[in-house]
């Protein structure tokens, strides 16, 4: 053999196993961002367990119901917009032991620079790309305030906390999430000003990579000082708030 090929055999023999190693890895696709921390492949669940509050001002009481709720995406469709998007059915059920009910259908759509979801008429964004730490955007954008039933949407702005954090929040711990504070707002205290209006709205999301929304909580009250109820010296220790609050734990997905 000519000496002088010895040194491009050698290139030759070096650029095929390099190609060869690249093409495997290539095999292997990536998981975009976008698509990591809300999965949307057909079949795809997650089992919650749910708090969920009512504050009854009328009977000045708090009612708490616990049972199970499952997401699951459902089948794909083409949105009004002409975009790919999922349809997610929200099924429950009050113990583990009962079978699930339908109770309600979500739409998600997912354009790779926001993840949007329908629900109850109403379409959230609830995440942005690239996520990043304190990004923020107007998550209730698309939620006509007008309305005097939506008008308390109005101005959220949602921001990323935590991101590739750990978070537990009750039986399981979940890697790789991000944090979506949407609004902490509170206007007076009722046990200290009995006597002013007060307002209490919070909710936050957390989104696990791998699994979607791992936890939700989310509570809007309000107290009229000048109802008969807050107004009735018998009831002046009881504080009547009106409103309704949920709290999701993801228990289980695949």
């Amino acid at each position: 053999m000519n000496k002088k090929t010895l040194p491009l055999l050698l290139l030759a023999v070096l650029f095929t196993i390099a190609y060869t190693s690249c093409k495997k890895a290539d095999e292997v696709p990536a998981v975009k961002e976008s698509d990591s921390y809300f999965p949307l492949e057909i079949g795809k669940y997650v089992i919650y367990n749910v708090d969920s509050t009512i504050w009854d001002d009328t009977n000045c009481v708090k009612i708490v119901r616990r049972y199970q709720m499952m997401y699951t995406v459902a089948d794909t469709f083409t949105d009004s917009k002409g975009r790919a998007s999922k349809r997610m059915e929200v099924r429950i059920r009050k113990k583990v032991e009962d079978g699930w009910m339908l109770q309600s259908t979500m739409y998600v759509t997912n354009t790779g620079q926001e993840l949007e979801i329908s629900h109850s008429g109403q379409t959230f964004i609830n995440m942005v790309y690239p996520v990043q730490e304190n990004r923020s955007w107007k998550g209730n954008a698309y939620i006509d305030t007008r309305d005097a039933d939506y008008a308390f949407y109005n101005d959220w702005t949602y921001r990323y906390v935590n991101v590739d954090q750990d978070f537990n929040d009750g039986p399981v711990t979940y890697n790789h999430t991000a944090t979506v504070m949407q609004v902490d707002e509170k206007k007076n205290d009722p046990e200290t000003q009995p006597r002013d209006n007060a307002v209490r709205t919070f909710s936050k999301e957390v989104f696990s990579k791998g699994v979607g929304m791992v936890y939700r909580e989310y509570y809007r009250w309000t107290y009229d000082a000048n109802s008969k109820s807050n107004t009735d010296i018998n009831n002046i220790d009881t504080r009547c708030l009106k409103g309704t609050g949920v709290i999701m734990r993801a228990v289980d997905h695949n």
